[in-house]
């Protein structure tokens, strides 16, 4: 008998078949464009504002998160000022490390004190940050600010 005749030599090719049947069902649920080793990045469940916002006085935002590693680092906050003329409107940003409320949660509650220095319309965005770096997608807001 041959090398790759009858029987014997119809096995390898079976088990390369089975090994991409097996390869195909490994790939069924995963999104397209993510890999099955990518981190899978956190999510902003809900943002809540306090009920009345006056301007000059800090107050807690509740933001409720998913984060499927428990691996959430820092919150970036952006408030923009939607008042005015285009040249004279401001943005503050600024990064705040959650270690300590968020790190080995899988999901929860932070609060985020914010402060909204006069009154008028103003955009607050918030973007959780993982260890990795890995970012979720931007939530946004808009408010109205009392005096």
């Amino acid at each position: 008998m041959s090398v790759g005749s009858g029987a014997a030599g119809a096995r390898p090719s079976r088990r390369w078949a089975s090994g991409l049947g097996a390869l195909a069902l490994l790939g069924i649920g995963v999104a397209p464009g993510v890999s099955a080793t990518e981190d899978p990045p956190p999510v902003i469940v809900a943002v809540s504002i306090p009920p009345r916002l006056v301007a000059g006085v800090t107050l807690d935002f509740v933001v409720v998160y998913r984060a499927p590693r428990a691996n959430l680092v820092a919150v970036d906050q952006t408030v923009e000022d939607l008042d005015g003329p285009l040249l004279r409107r401001t943005t503050r940003q600024r990064r705040i490390g959650v270690i300590a409320q968020a790190f080995g949660y899988p999901a929860g509650e932070l609060r985020m004190p914010v402060a909204f220095a006069g009154a008028g319309r103003r955009r607050l965005t918030v973007v959780l940050v993982t260890d990795d770096g890995v970012e979720s997608d931007p939530r946004s807001i808009e408010v109205d600010i009392g005096r």
